[in-house]
This record gives C-alpha cells, sequence and structure tokens, in this order.
C-alpha cells in the first residue's frame, strides 16, 4: 500500500527542489523531507513494523498511509483544497507522488507564485500532521479542525511578508 519503487526513488533524488529556497518554517521543512522519503510513521507504516496493533485513520478509519491522510481522507484533503483556493489555484488533489510532481512543476523558476506555493504545500504538509497527530493523542477533532486552514494562511503570509519582492503579491491574494 505504499510508493512504486520508480516513485519513490524519483522523490528521494528530487525532493531537495521543494526544500530548496522555501519559505517555510525549518520544522515545517523535515517534516516534509521525512515524507518525500517516505519515512513519516503514519499508522500502516508503524503496523508493519509491528509497533501499532490499529493501522486506522483517526478520521475515517481507513488504512493510514501517507497519501490516505493527506490527499484521500476527506477530513484532511478539504486542507489543501482550502489553502489551494486562498491561492486562487484551481486544482484536484490526487496520490502524494501526483501532488509533489504538481507542486514541483508549478513551483518552477523564481516568481512570487513559485515562492508561495512551495511555502503553502510545505506548511500544509507539517499541519495535517501535527492535526492528524493531535487527535490520535486525545484533542478533540472538532475543536481542531476549523482552524488549521487559517492557521496555514497566516503562517504563509508571515514567512513571505519578510520578504520585500513577495509582499505584493500576498497583499493582492489577502484581497477578496
Amino acid at each position: 500500500m505504499g510508493l512504486d519503487l520508480d516513485a519513490l526513488e524519483w522523490l528521494q533524488i528530487l525532493w531537495h527542489r521543494l526544500v530548496d529556497k522555501n519559505l517555510a518554517r525549518p520544522k515545517a521543512q523535515f517534516i516534509l523531507w521525512i515524507a518525500c522519503n517516505n519515512k513519516l510513521p503514519c499508522k500502516e507504516r508503524l503496523h508493519r513494523f509491528g509497533l501499532l496493533s490499529n493501522n486506522k485513520c483517526v478520521f475515517c478509519n481507513e488504512i493510514e498511509t501517507l497519501n490516505h491522510l493527506l490527499f484521500e481522507c476527506r477530513i484532511t484533503r478539504v486542507i489543501w483544497i482550502y489553502v489551494l483556493s486562498w491561492m486562487q489555484l484551481t486544482h484536484t488533489p490526487s496520490r502524494w507522488n501526483e501532488e509533489i510532481q504538481w507542486v514541483m512543476e508549478k513551483s518552477k523558476g523564481k516568481g512570487s507564485k513559485a515562492s508561495i506555493l512551495k511555502c503553502a504545500f510545505t506548511e500544509t504538509v507539517y499541519e495535517t500532521w501535527l492535526f492528524r497527530n493531535r487527535c490520535c493523542f486525545g484533542r478533540s477533532f472538532d475543536s481542531e479542525n476549523s482552524r488549521i486552514g487559517p492557521k496555514i494562511i497566516d503562517t504563509i503570509v508571515y514567512r513571505s511578508w519578510l520578504n520585500i519582492k513577495l509582499r505584493h503579491y500576498v497583499a493582492k491574494l489577502m484581497m477578496p
């Protein structure tokens, strides 16, 4: 239920494109790096190593893989769609390796949109992972769910505002 070998090798070679000159917080970049190397300890992975007896998603009771957690689960998928909508991008999330490929294709170059997209993807992966962990370890799902998208956007705006070249683009995104 993991990534195929070719996709895994491709991600392990090219993950640096997402982290290089990324405005996201270092801890978010680290989680993205772990995910790109297929080492994020999702329940399916921990179950495979015999460390968990339950490999079900805390939100929907499907098997929790990296792909499921970030892009297939009906609860967490909405987070990425929310962030993309704020960025005025129309895109339907698919599988993990296709999302990485899409983000790398769209974030080529040095433009503002590319910088913001890399940051947005990285922060979304990180905050989704934190959300999952908080729900697994006792926090109420309902109290957390509605705040994640705005928190990601606040982080993107804050991190981007520090770069003078990005301020105009971020300001444009903030206008309704």
